[in-house]
């Protein structure tokens, strides 16, 4: 497979602050439904057009960046003058008559298709007067004649950032005979990269990616320029920023950053305490994981979700038309006159859209005050995201890989089993969230006991050892889809230096999700991976119950007999062809190796003997088993993770090696020195030892505490010295 095309990307140049920070507004009228039904009916009582949201957008200090959902029309004729910027050619839209059921949609006062020149003039004028104002502007869900996508980028300058496709693309059956993990994801490449070619040849500039999709890796592999992931729909921030980083680094992508969807997805009630500590939160940990775009969706200019069990929304009227997306006005307008008396709830105006506000304007405070880190942080760690993962973001059992329930159901290897738990691991090891939203769960904020960790993708085979060596240590976890290719590249990056955790599933070229009973032939070099990890796999070897460490050494952070089960899957029936391979874990009967670590080169294998993806093996209910154990897959990472640490780590006390508290998130910009240090307990403090290179200090921080300091602060402490910063 070739290597990633470059793709037309226009430059972006950072504001002073060093962040873009914006809001999202919507080309959208008073009265008219959003959704419909007795949990989804959602009035829209907005107050003000776009082009006045963008003075409010100054008055209200909301940042320096708009992201306008340019709806083509919608149903008002307001909405549809808008967009087609009728006022300059002397055209006024009459405002609608809900009494007498009059001007309720376009076709009741002019004729669209008389106008169709004009699609898209609105939006040009929108950009026009935004960088006029020294404000940046994103497009999203936003259609336009070539005449005015055209002029885009030269009527906004370095303010016209680009477009958006948003949720667009997924992948699809299309009844195609015996689809597969390749032919869905390269349908779903094939169809983002015509969407991006038109695109950018149209003028729009640079095309982004938001959605909660953890497979937005396909869409940037189809030529996406910038991923702009969904927060809160992607339920876990840390992990998102992963994969976000990890894109923007190994396709050399202008930015990457955050849309945070709070309103529709944080799902705590407004009650909760936590409800905007949760907003705060997010915001610090998007910045101080190196995302220079962040957007809060919506919430701030009215109410747009009703996604709580005590929204605001419900004390409007309910209005059932027989399904959600039933907007029809002409059925709405007999419920008109009693929503507008509840619009103090849910307008501009209300408690909880001046929450949000008060929130963006007081980060956008500290963004002017302090600036932003430069550059990215420090990371020596990567999980790969293998090639074919399809997979969502969570685990979910009743989940069907790329949404195939029709597969599934004939093939049950299609819902989500082994291949995706793994990716739990990975969060509960180096992205744990802690309840720290109780008696509400916590999806979403986690801490960082080993520092930042990017996902790099396999996606497309486009990974290369030139770009992984640039991490320690690659750590696979979920699916993969191996190729000589492939294998011939990490050999490459292991001879070269790097760590690698792998298993025997990691190395089958299998894409029909056949994880249970393939054999030694779909393995890459038929099974001898004599070069990379030093064993020759013969085929599928013993079930075992028990794994234990084979002596009491305790190098991976437990001795024998302490052991992990009960995990009924199989071992591979190997042949060990480096004899100076050492065995770190086996089966508690026959002794027989269940984990192999190997020097080849300058670098090191850790080679997983089993016949399972590690997912598998997430279970610990053995003898010595211990409440928030990691269980023997964490044990291997967090293994590795100590030794392959970067220049910035921290610790629960001075002279130990044990990760510091799971409320604790940190980063480090090598690019100016910059740490960052997160408390995501709302309650309590917490305190750490942070170290930097050959000094240290304690760090005790505040409940929800989020402070920036400077590693010179900390080299001169001496190493030792109980000097708390």
């Amino acid at each position: 497979m070739s290597t990633p095309q470059a793709p037309r990307r226009q430059p972006i140049v950072l504001p002073a602050c060093g962040l873009f920070l914006g809001t999202g507004i919507m080309n959208s009228v008073a009265d008219y439904l959003v959704g419909s039904g007795r949990t989804h009916t959602i009035w829209c009582p907005q107050l003000f057009s776009p082009l006045e949201l963008l003075d409010k957008i100054l008055e209200d200090n909301q940042g320096n960046l708009v992201q306008y959902w340019g709806f083509s029309g919608g149903l008002s004729p307001i909405t549809f003058a808008r967009h087609h910027a009728l006022e300059d050619v002397g055209l006024v839209p009459p405002a609608p008559d809900w009494q007498n059921g009059k001007f309720l949609t376009i076709a009741d006062w002019v004729d669209p298709k008389k106008f169709a020149d004009r699609f898209g003039a609105g939006v040009l004028k929108l950009v026009k007067v935004a960088a006029a104002k020294g404000i940046y502007t994103i497009l999203l869900y936003t259609e336009a004649n070539p005449e005015y996508s055209s002029q885009f980028q030269e009527a906004g300058g370095k303010y016209y950032l680009g477009y958006d496709f948003g949720e667009r693309f997924t992948f699809r059956l299309d009844e195609k005979p015996q689809p597969d993990l390749k032919s869905l994801a390269d349908d779903l490449v094939g169809r983002v990269r015509r969407h991006v070619d038109e695109r950018h040849a149209t003028g729009w500039g640079n095309v982004m990616a938001t959605s909660s999709n953890f497979y937005i890796d396909y869409e940037i592999a189809g030529g996406a320029d910038v991923p702009l992931t969904e927060d809160f729909a992607f339920r876990h921030l840390h992990m998102a920023s992963a994969l976000g980083r990890g894109l923007y680094r190994q396709y050399n992508l202008p930015i990457w950053g955050s849309h945070l969807a709070h309103e529709h997805y944080s799902w705590i009630p407004y009650a909760s305490e936590h409800k905007f500590d949760l907003l705060r939160a997010a915001f610090y940990q998007k910045y101080m994981a190196g995302a220079k775009i962040i957007v809060n969706e919506s919430g701030g200019w009215y109410l747009e979700a009703a996604l709580v069990t005590d929204s605001p929304m419900f004390e409007t009227p309910r209005v059932e038309l027989g399904g959600i997306q039933n907007r029809d006005p002409k059925l709405s307008a007999p419920f008109v006159a009693a929503a507008r008396q509840t619009y103090d709830k849910i307008n501009y105006h209300s408690p909880v859209a001046r929450a949000y506000r008060k929130e963006i304007s007081d980060f956008y405070d500290f963004v002017k005050a302090h600036g932003t880190p430069a550059g990215q942080p420090e990371t020596t760690i990567a999980i790969a995201k293998g090639n074919y993962d399809l997979c969502s973001h969570e685990y979910y059992p009743n989940g069907a890989v790329g949404g195939m329930f029709p597969l599934a159901e004939k093939n049950p290897l299609w819902f989500y089993g082994a291949p995706e738990r793994g990716w739990n691991i990975v969060k509960n090891v180096f992205y744990p969230r802690p309840p720290v939203l109780a008696p509400w769960l916590n999806w979403f904020l986690s801490g960082t006991p080993f520092g930042m960790v990017d996902i790099v993708s396999f996606a497309r085979d486009h990974a290369t050892a030139d770009f992984l060596s640039r991490y320690k240590a690659l750590l696979f976890a979920g699916w993969n889809t191996a190729s000589e290719k492939q294998y011939a590249e990490l050999t490459r990056y292991v001879r070269d230096g790097g760590t690698l955790f792998i298993s025997i599933p990691h190395l089958s070229t299998n894409t029909t999700r056949n994880y249970a009973d393939y054999g030694v032939a779909e393995l890459v070099h038929g099974g001898d991976f004599s070069e990379l990890c030093g064993v020759r796999v013969k085929g599928r070897g013993d079930r075992f119950y028990w794994a234990t460490a084979p002596d009491r050494s305790g190098e991976l952070g437990f001795t024998h007999p302490r052991r992990f089960g009960i995990l009924t899957t199989c071992m591979g029936n190997i042949e060990i062809t480096d004899p100076t391979a050492e065995t770190l874990v086996v089966d508690d009967e026959e002794m027989r190796p269940v984990l192999l670590r190997r020097r080849y080169g300058k670098g090191t294998v850790y080679f997983l003997n089993s016949w399972a993806y590690p997912g598998a093996m997430d279970v610990d209910e053995g003898p010595g088993a211990t409440i928030g154990s990691p269980g023997l897959i964490g044990y291997i990472y967090r293994h590795i993770a100590r030794h392959a640490r970067g220049s910035v780590w921290i610790t629960a006390d001075q002279n130990t090696a044990e990760p510091a508290s799971d409320c604790i998130a940190y980063s480090f910009f090598p690019q100016d020195g910059t740490i960052c240090l997160q408390n995501i307990d709302f309650k309590n403090s917490h305190r750490c030892w942070l170290h930097y290179l050959a000094k240290c200090a304690v760090i005790e921080l505040a409940p929800g505490e989020f402070r920036r300091l400077n590693a010179t602060q900390i080299s001169r402490c001496q190493s030792g010295a109980e000097n708390c910063l």
